[in-house]
């Protein structure tokens, strides 16, 4: 996870980055990962989908 898909926190107006707590599978779907994420500030917490493949990410190049 790159600092920019990092989640800001909704509770500021300054963009505030929250922190990833803790990973976990979705129960209802186990091929997807979700991440805990905390305010450092307020202590706010918020549950998102995590990319984890490869072709997913923002940074992805294709192959030669």
């Amino acid at each position: 996870m790159t600092l920019d898909s990092v989640p800001a926190c909704d509770r500021h107006d300054g963009g505030v980055s929250m922190q990833l707590r803790t990973m976990h599978s979705d129960v209802s779907n186990p091929d997807v990962l979700v991440g805990l994420f905390e305010c450092p500030e307020c202590g706010h917490e918020r549950w998102l989908p995590i990319k984890t493949t490869y072709e997913e990410s923002e940074t992805s190049v294709p192959a030669a």
